[in-house]
């Protein structure tokens, strides 16, 4: 008996370790789970990685040098011709300390709006998992609604059969009958659909070949709360946004820095016709020339700041406008889920339990019967697409502000 338990608590402890497990062609996961594997997974993600790790390696090249030129000088000589004398020599120009500093503070900005776009992705995969286990669950206890409704209207249709061919019921409430349980039928096969086709897209966005059966948790309200509605001037959107700015205030600055001197310097050998060979040197200071159009590129980038800003600010504004509507839209959800707590489930369940009772005293036909069962069953929902558009909502609302 004792080495039975063993073997038991064994076989127990080597499923929890293995964490998400696979029956059949199908691998069962949690929301969190599933979280986890898309940020691990997606193609998008590892495009973001990536792009981060370009510019960090692209810090590496801030210093940048230009290509060395190698020369063959020939000069003509009033005592040796037009072909006197040849100098052969290299020259090579120094990377200047504002340049330098200016691509180094660009390859920086660039890295940060990279990590930027990478929590951006992070964000709106991490929503996009959740939103469809959100889905799975609102449409899997509408299902549960629906196969309550249909056992009801296949007993109460089966029965109106018996009646109807014992010649106590008429035809048209026997048709009514089966029209309501056709039609029940028809919005649980829909509902099936919905749930495969869920699925599927979990397995696509979670990168797997085989087929996902999500663990779903309870039905249940989600919350939030936010007192401060700047709150979305730190979401990943804003800081991806701030950062654009970042970035062309750093191409700006590697603009000015075009018109700072820089050095260059070389050697040569200079060969002479009566075959002395002169060494030499140079350095030589390099001044840009064409101020108006750098004033010009330099207007242009301080422009594209501006642009840059203003479509941040606007991008702020309308968050803060899109928060503004989601906290309209949480407030009137939570009115309508509200008024089913105190009101509506109550009376859903005493519509049920009077028509019941109404029913088996022969006070109402089995058409009144299934009419009350819809009002009751429509009340229930009702709420649950409310508690549906509010999960929605608070999703949307935790993206927004980062929560």
């Amino acid at each position: 008996m004792r080495k039975t338990t063993y073997r038991w608590l064994a076989l127990i402890a080597c499923l929890i370790a293995m964490g998400p497990y696979q029956t059949g062609a199908q691998i069962r996961l949690t929301e969190e789970e599933a979280v986890r594997l898309a940020l691990q997974n997606h193609p998008s993600m590892k495009a973001a990685a990536l792009k981060v790790r370009e510019q960090v390696l692209l810090q590496g090249s801030a210093r940048q040098w230009e290509p060395a030129e190698i020369f063959h000088n020939i000069a003509a000589d009033p005592d040796y011709g037009m072909f006197g004398t040849t100098a052969l020599g290299f020259s090579q120009a120094f990377p200047g300390r504002k340049m330098s500093e200016a691509h180094r503070a660009y390859y920086e900005r660039q890295r940060i709006l990279a990590e930027a776009g990478e929590s951006l992705t992070r964000q709106q995969l991490d929503k996009s998992v959740r939103e469809l286990y959100l889905h799975l669950g609102f449409i899997q206890q509408e299902a549960l609604i629906y196969r309550s409704l249909d056992s009801l209207y296949r007993t109460v249709s089966r029965i109106a059969d018996e009646r109807y061919a014992a010649g106590d019921a008429a035809l048209p409430e026997k048709l009514v009958l089966e029209d309501k349980a056709a039609r029940m039928r028809m919005a649980l096969e829909t509902t099936g659909h919905e749930i495969e086709f869920d699925r599927v897209v979990l397995r696509q966005v979670l990168g797997l070949q085989e087929g996902v059966e999500p663990v779903l948790q309870p039905f249940k309200r989600l919350n939030f709360t936010i007192e401060d509605t700047a709150l979305v001037e730190n979401s990943a959107l804003s800081r991806y946004n701030l950062a654009n700015v970042a970035v062309a205030e750093a191409q700006k600055g590697i603009i000015q820095a075009k018109s700072a001197p820089t050095f260059a310097g070389g050697l040569s050998v200079q060969y002479m016709p009566n075959g002395l060979v002169l060494p030499g040197w140079q350095i030589s200071l390099r001044l840009p020339i064409g101020l108006k159009t750098l004033r010009a590129t330099e207007e242009a980038a301080g422009v594209n700041i501006q642009a840059a800003g203003a479509g941040y600010s606007a991008e702020l504004l309308r968050q803060r406008n899109e928060l503004a509507h989601l906290l309209h839209e949480q407030e009137k959800f939570d009115i309508q889920i509200r008024y089913y707590e105190e009101k509506g489930k109550s009376l859903a369940a005493e519509l049920l339990r009077s028509a019941s009772l109404n029913y088996l005293n022969g006070e109402i036909g089995f058409v009144e019967l299934a009419q009350i069962a819809e009002q009751a069953t429509s009340i229930e929902l009702n709420y649950l697409e409310n508690l549906f558009g509010l999960n929605m909502t608070i999703i949307e609302l935790r993206a927004l502000t980062g929560k």
